[in-house]
Order: structure tokens, then sequence, then C-alpha cells
């Protein structure tokens, strides 16, 4: 067994497994022998921050299920949280199910904000910028609820930026969408998401914030993965094909298991199944004796030998990265990609006539 890819479950609620990455305890543990005489502040902080982020991931979840999909597992790991949902391949299915994590920290705000001003009777205790100003007094009751505000707003904040695959990210690419279509907006959201990624990553070095750098190099990671995967065609306007990716900072993608079946069944339409059934070539007729002995047959041979080492390279860029693809592999895919487009522009001009 893995033990740094390992994981174990705490609970299960709303029919939702809760896990918990190893690598997460492992970070949490070095927080606490860095805490020095700052222990009770910095469990505080991190029980908060856990909680908020797996309520965060909920949203997302009960978010995928209100547009018709499904969600069954969070995972927490050091840079946040994961859900695993599983919703439409449309705008507004896709806009619900992001925008519903960023949502539960909003009403975090408001409620807490509410509380702070009724207490306090001025709008000053509501600054802009999260954490200014902080004075912490653990036998004041209204500062946990100061706390709580801030570290809502933080993850609020911090969460829609730009940056994919993060809400913000995600966010941009559902407002582009409509306009520019998937596989363009998907191009335009990761090339502002690399960038975005490299000036997080360089913030945090400046400031010496390693989850920054952490999170903007994981940015810049899925942005390149994600540009490949639109080089080879593997991302299209009626592809069931597509992350998921939120979080309390960031939510992973599980697209590579539903990929579905398509109207024309087999291989292509399970990774580019679409939502119209285009009009069907004439059906060919087998002749009862072959003219070309070893002719259909090697060729129907080969098509289903690439598609079973496509299937193989697909399986490892889902587990491993598209960067991880060697040169015979990337151009296995090219050739698959060209199969394909050939083959529909046989069929789209066959429906023609």
């Amino acid at each position: 067994m893995d033990f740094l890819n390992s994981s174990f479950r705490i609970g299960r609620w709303f029919a939702i497994d809760v896990r918990v990455h190893i690598l997460f305890l492992i970070w949490w543990a070095f927080q606490l022998i860095d805490a020095k005489g700052d222990f009770d502040w910095v469990l505080l902080i991190g029980t908060m921050l856990f909680l908020c982020v797996l309520i965060h991931e909920f949203g997302h979840c009960f978010g995928a299920r209100s547009v018709g999909g499904s969600a069954h597992n969070i995972l927490m790991w050091p840079l946040g949280g994961l859900a695993f949902a599983d919703a439409p391949m449309t705008v507004w299915a896709q806009f619900v199910t992001v925008a519903c994590g960023p949502l539960v920290n909003v009403v975090f705000c408001l409620v807490s904000g509410v509380v702070l001003v009724a207490v306090t009777g001025t709008f000053a205790v509501l600054p802009l910028a999260p954490f200014s100003g902080f004075i912490w007094d653990p036998t004041d009751w209204l500062t946990y609820v100061h706390v709580f505000f801030k570290l809502n707003y933080a993850l609020l904040l911090f969460n829609l930026l730009p940056i994919y695959p993060m809400d913000g990210g995600q966010l941009f690419q559902c407002l582009l969408w409509p306009f520019v279509g998937l596989h363009r907006a998907t191009d335009i959201t990761c090339k502002v998401g690399v960038g975005g990624g490299i000036v997080l990553a360089a913030w945090g070095l400046m400031d010496g914030a390693s989850t920054r750098v952490a999170i903007g190099i994981l940015g810049v990671m899925t942005c390149v993965q994600r540009l490949q995967m639109l080089r080879y065609g593997m991302i299209r306007e009626d592809s069931n094909l597509g992350y998921d990716f939120s979080r309390g900072h960031t939510s992973l993608d599980e697209s590579a298991r539903r990929l579905e079946r398509g109207a024309r069944g087999g291989f292509w339409s399970r990774i580019f199944g679409r939502r119209r059934k285009p009009a069907a070539p004439p059906p060919a007729v087998r002749p009862s004796v072959n003219p070309n002995p070893g002719g259909w047959e090697r060729k129907l041979e080969e098509e289903e030998r690439l598609e079973r080492e496509v299937d193989r390279i697909l399986a490892k860029v889902h587990s491993e990265g598209m960067h991880t693809l060697t040169y015979v592999e990337q151009q296995t895919l090219e050739r698959a990609t060209r199969m394909r487009r050939q083959r529909e522009e046989r069929i789209e001009r066959s429906s023609r006539s």
C-alpha cells in the first residue's frame, strides 16, 4: 500500500463519505509542533478551518445533487477539500455546483457579521482586509465570532481568485462558456490560470507562505494539463468529460470515471458522447463471402487494438497526469483523435447526401 496516498474515513453524512488524507495529519502535526506558545490559537484556527472547508465541500455536493448530479465522497487534504461531485456538463449545472461552495462561506460571513455589528454597534468591526488589526482575547466570546467571520471571509476571497481549478476559475469558465463555447472558454480560463498561479506562487515565496506556493504550483500544473487535454481533443462542446475542481481551496475531478456511453456506442461515444444523435450512415452490408480475405478483419483488429491502447492511456492520464505520457503515447492519442475526426466528417457528409 502507498502510505502517502492513503486516507481513512471519519464519517458518513447525507450519504457522503468523508475521508482524511494521511498528508493532512502530517501537515497539521508540523503546524502544532511549530506553534510553540500559540498552541491553543493554532488548534482553534485548525478546527474552524477544517469545519468551514468541510461544509464548503458539502455545499458543492448538494449543489451537484440539486441539478440532477451526484456526490458521494469528500477528501480532506493539506490544501483544502476535494468534493467528488458529478454534475451534468451544462453551463447552469456546472455553475450551480461550483457556486454552492463559496455560497456557504457567504452565508457564514453574513450571519457572523450581523452578530458582530449588532453587538458592537459599528461596521468598523468588519474590515476589508481579513486578519488585519486583530486582537485575540480567549476570554471574550465575541472574539471567536470575529475569528469565524475573518476565516470565512479570507476563504471566500482566496477561493474566488480566477485561477483554475479554484472556484473562481471555474466560475470564470462558466461565464465565458455561453459566449465562446466550452473549448474556447476552457482555453482562456486555463491560460489566465497559469498566469495567476505563477503570481500566487511568487507571492507565497516572498511572504514565506508555503501553502500559497503549493496552491499556485498546483493551479499551474492543472491548467497546463487541461490545455493538453484540449490539444488532444479530449474536451468538446458535447463532451461529458469535465473537471469538477472546487474546494475549500479547491475540488478534485472525477471525470475519467464519469465517461458516459453516447448515442453511437463504443469507445468514442464513451469519451465524446453526443447529446444529439447524428444522422446514421446507411447500414453496412456484410458479404457472405469476403472478397478481400484479411482486409476488413485486419482493419477491425487494428481499430480494436487502438481502442484498448487509448483506454490504457486515458486511465494513466487520470491516475498520473498528462505530463507522464511518453512520446509514443502522445502520438497514439493524436492518431486516435485524427481518426475520430475523419470518422465524424464521413458521417456528416453521409448525412448531407
